[in-house]
């Protein structure tokens, strides 16, 4: 007996694994199906069991199912399988599930059946994961997408409620079928933290999904370590130095944080703690006193005495490099001695590393809390270190008086040579000086110790003898990096030697040499001719002037005798040695010429003479161009300035002033000055301000160009900078903050702009975002030593919070960011009162109820509104002036309701505002009616208004005279 289509037989229902049958699929569902159209979908059966089984398809219930089959009973073989085909056309666009039941016996397998219609299937990332970040304030963006698979638009909708400085946008949309959407979510670094939030996501189709937000964020700290322990580094003692030496320490610079850095070593003035060459074991009475020395030492540049190398660079993350701090005190004068042992000088000062970016300036408190720059990293390290003026004492002063004695003679004095100081050795050593000698000539003095030195006059001629003795102490000083110590004299101390070397009182006889002699040496050799005019009994000799006699005169060239050179008779045993070839001699009486001649083995070849012709005329030439090249200048300058000597009959001192520098001529000799940048010398926070303060005066508001155009302006910014150089411009605040203001309205915040450089700069805002595309210009051109500022525009068309941050460059070198923070919000107006109670004033029955309300806009954008009356079943009696209008920003607008009174009108009405894109607020109003009969009629009505009954008395009093129908 066959059983009807659509009704079901009562039988167990089990599944295909007890029965051992095998259905595939377990479900039948036609996805993204149209009305009008046919899907078939194929269902097999498998018999895994060991007997026949007679399988039954009973059709489904529903018309739109139709199932396909050549024989619905059949008897399925044990191994074997059979396939069916569901047919499926919908009818109408909706979703429709039924069921088929294959019966085998007395139980039957259900087979579910579905008609899906296209429908949107929405995924999304379940995780947003930022990683480890460092709290610069920097916002960072991380997309993810969210993808539709279906075949139908999908809505989904995105709400984080948290606090945290956390934006997703867009926060609605639809994502269009078999594409994706993409979804940023920023994160703003403002502080150290672990982040673990939940955003809500609803996908349509889905329940709610929560997207997980994950951040790890550090501060970005840079550490100064030990070199042996690798343990962190407050104070670098030097100890004790003299004056003109060094002391070297070193240690390591570490980035630690995931993020590189550039940093700059920077000294602080003026802090807390801070010791300026001030003696520490001195009374204080003693230096107060002393206020000349005081002012002197407050305006010392410490810079000088302190060297930090490198002072500046980039760290990669994680990195270390080697630091190395140099301390070189230099003696400040004072009213004493300098070698007074009193004259001690204590430095205690602070030295602090700061990372590159922006920043509010160096001329605020670094304590005060505006100071938003303090996000970044700064790290302080004390130097502590004394200076000694080296000192040693001689027992028998610095002025020695040696006895007299004769030539070969040796005169000593023994002195005791004293080092009072008991903090540092003294090392010496005594320049050698003629006539005297010093044992020893070099050593150590320990520290409060003594040593003998004998000095010794040991002359060698005749004289009085008065010497400067110079000792030089030597020690260890840094080289022109300061990155190494060497042993060099570094100060001198002088003795003074007095002596006299008396003559020799033995009597020599004088032998006189018969022959010609020349006239400036003597045959003895050992009597200059002077002493001849001793004695009285000498043997003449016969002098002859050669140039009046003509004695064996030859027949010779005049010209050649002319610059020859005379020949003495008994200088022939140095004639042999070679001579010049361009020097001639001749005899003295024949003027004949003397044999000479050029050794070949020292004198120049004709090849090597001409290289050194050509190498005298290069130099030559050179020196002469750069002659006429100054004359040539120099007539150029004289040329600008044409004159004529005519007297115009000014006087001296007339008050006539010399012609003022234009502006184009001191930019010029201010970038001509300065650019090159010591690399090895720190900055300094006073020469900072000072700096900054000179930028602050001359400040440029107008004619800055977008682009370098002169020649000057392009090689300025062309350069390079260092993290030095782009330390000493400041763009700032670094936190522009806009606060609450609305959707589409224009707000504007000043981004100040200081270049202590005495160079032109080129800053480059590279902004992307769409909420400040509306400023005027993003490159400027920054004259040296000079500030201005820079008017950042922001209108934003979406409401919510904002938090963006965008980068600058200096030179094309990036320079920092600056972080962008606002609230936008939907416009809207409020109420002065949510309910308006109408009395009456005066006696005219048209205008004696009314009342006023007042809107208020409390915002920064002017908002459009309209009131829309609500319409009641007994009419409308109120009505409200202006219907429209416009509320100007942070003012208000009064808007007046009327009552018409009336037996049949309502004493109730409803007024709606309606805001343009913003918000939207009921008004309610209620007239106030009391109405006097000749019976004094009296009524009272209860009303329900809210969780409350209220009682109204309504008494009516009417009078009619000639003037009108008058109430009250």
């Amino acid at each position: 007996m066959d059983t009807p289509r659509g009704s079901l037989v009562p039988r167990d229902v089990e599944s295909a694994k007890e029965m051992q049958l095998r259905v595939t699929p377990s479900e039948m569902k036609f996805q993204d199906t149209l009305a009008g159209r046919v899907y078939r979908l194929p269902v097999t059966i498998h018999n895994l069991g060991r007997t026949n089984q007679k399988i039954r398809f009973l059709e489904p219930a529903k018309p739109q199912f139709k199932l396909i089959s050549n024989n619905q009973d059949k008897e399925l073989a044990s191994g074997l399988q059979m396939t069916a085909m569901v047919e499926y056309h919908p009818d109408k666009h909706e979703d429709i599930s039924d069921q088929l039941f294959i019966l085998i016996g007395n139980k039957a397998i259900e087979i579910p059946l579905i008609g899906l219609i296209p429908a949107c299937q929405l995924e999304i990332e379940s995780e947003v994961n930022f990683g480890t970040l460092v709290a610069n304030s920097k916002v960072y963006c991380k997309e993810i997408r969210i993808i539709n698979r279906g075949k139908a638009p999908g809505m989904f909708t995105t709400e984080y409620q948290g606090r945290l400085p956390i934006v997703i946008f867009p926060t609605d949309g639809i994502v269009e079928p078999k594409s994706s959407v993409i979804i940023k979510v920023d994160f703003c670094a403002d502080q150290p933290r672990v982040v673990n939030e939940v955003a809500k996501v609803h996908l349509q189709g889905h329940p709610d999904i929560f997207l997980n937000i994950k951040v790890h964020v550090v501060e970005q700290i840079i550490e100064l370590l030990n070199m042996s322990d690798d343990q962190k580094l407050e104070c670098i003692h030097f100890g004790f130095a003299f004056f003109g030496t060094s002391k070297i320490e070193h240690a390591l610079l570490y980035n630690n944080s995931p993020e590189p850095i550039n940093w700059v070593a920077i000294m602080q003035n003026d802090t807390v703690g801070e010791e300026l060459g001030t003696n520490i074991h001195q009374r204080t009475d003693v230096a107060v006193n002393n206020l000349t020395y005081l002012r002197k030492i407050k305006n010392i540049d410490i810079t000088n005495f302190i060297s930090c190398v490198p002072n500046e660079g980039r760290l990669l993350p994680y990195q270390k490099i080697t630091v190395t701090f140099c301390f070189s005190p230099k003696l400040i004068a004072d009213s004493k001695k300098d070698n007074d042992p009193s004259h001690r000088q204590d430095y205690a000062i602070f030295l602090r590393f700061d990372s590159v970016g922006s920043k509010d300036g160096f001329l605020r408190d670094d304590n005060s809390k505006i100071i938003t720059s303090d996000r970044f990293q700064k790290l302080e390290l004390a130097l502590t270190g004394s200076g000694l003026p080296v000192i040693l004492q001689f027992d028998t002063g610095r002025v020695l008086n040696f006895a007299p004695c004769l030539i070969g003679e040796r005169s000593e004095i023994t002195c005791v040579m004293q080092n009072p100081s008991k903090l540092l050795p003294v090392m010496y050593r005594f320049k050698k000086t003629a006539h005297f000698k010093v044992d020893p000539e070099k050593g150590k003095v320990d520290e409060g110790c003594m040593q003998n030195v004998v000095c010794s006059f040991i002359p060698h001629q005749v004289g009085v003898f008065k010497v400067k003795q110079l000792i030089e102490i030597i020690g260890p000083v840094a080289d022109e990096n300061f990155q190494s110590l060497s042993l060099k004299p570094f100060h001198q101390i002088n003795l003074v030697f007095n002596s006299v070397c008396k003559p020799s009182a033995k009597k020599v006889v004088m032998k006189i040499n018969p022959g010609i002699s020349p006239f400036v040496c003597n045959p003895t050799g050992q009597f200059v001719v002077k002493d001849l005019a001793k004695y009285e009994e000498y043997a003449p000799v016969a002098m002859l002037q050669s140039t009046m006699t003509t004695i064996h005169n030859q027949c010779s060239n005049k010209e050649a005798v002319k610059d020859a050179l005379i020949a003495f008779p008994n200088d022939r045993a140095a004639s042999i040695r070679p001579g010049h070839p361009d020097k001639h001699f001749r005899t003295i009486f024949t003027n004949i010429p003397r044999y000479n001649y050029v050794d070949p083995d020292f004198s120049y070849t004709n090849s090597e003479k001409l290289k050194k012709k050509a190498h005298e005329d290069c130099y030559a030439r050179y020196i002469k161009d750069l002659r006429s090249a100054r004359l040539q200048r120099k007539a150029e300058i004289l040329g600008k300035y044409e004159y004529d000597d005519k007297d115009i009959g000014l006087q001296p001192a007339s008050g006539l002033k010399s012609p003022s520098l234009s502006e184009s001529e001191l930019e010029e000799n201010l970038s001509s000055v300065g650019c090159k940048v010591n690399p090895y010398q720190l900055l300094s926070t006073r020469n900072m301000e000072s700096k900054e303060a000179r930028a602050l005066g001359r400040k440029v508001l107008k004619g800055l160009k977008s682009d370098p155009s002169t020649p000057h302006e392009k090689q300025d910014c062309s350069l390079i900078l260092t993290p030095k150089q782009i330390h000493q411009v400041i763009v700032g605040p670094s936190i522009l903050n806009f606060g609450d203001i609305c959707v589409n309205s224009t707000n504007t915040q000043p981004l100040h702009v200081i270049n202590m450089l005495p160079m032109y700069i080129w800053i480059q805002l590279d902004i992307n975002l769409e909420e400040l595309r509306k400023t005027n210009q993003f490159s400027y051109v920054i004259p040296p030593t000079a500030s201005t500022y820079i008017s950042i525009v922001f209108q934003s068309p979406n409401a919510g919070k904002f938090w963006k941050s965008f980068t600058f460059t200096v030179n094309n070198i990036p320079g920092g960011h600056i972080l962008v923070m606002a609230a936008v919000m939907p416009v809207r107006l409020e109420l002065s009162s949510n309910e308006l109670v109408l009395k009456p004033h005066g006696f005219l029955m048209k205008t004696c109820f009314r009342e006023t309300v007042r809107l208020n806009n409390r915002q920064n954008y002017f908002v459009h509104f309209e009131w829309q009356p609500v319409n009641t079943s007994r009419g409308i009696a109120f009505s409200i002036r202006p219907i429209r209008g416009t509320v100007e920003p942070y003012s208000s607008l009064e808007c007046e309701v009327t009552w018409q009174p009336g037996f049949s009108y309502p004493e109730r009405g409803e007024f709606i505002l309606h805001v343009d894109e913003g918000n939207t607020l009921t008004l309610k109003c209620v007239a106030r009616v009391i109405i006097s009969l000749d019976y004094d009629f009296y009524f009272e009505v209860s009303e329900l208004i809210g969780d409350t009954y209220v009682c109204i008395v309504v008494r009516y009093v009417c009078y009619v005279s000639k003037n009108g129908f008058y109430m009250h």
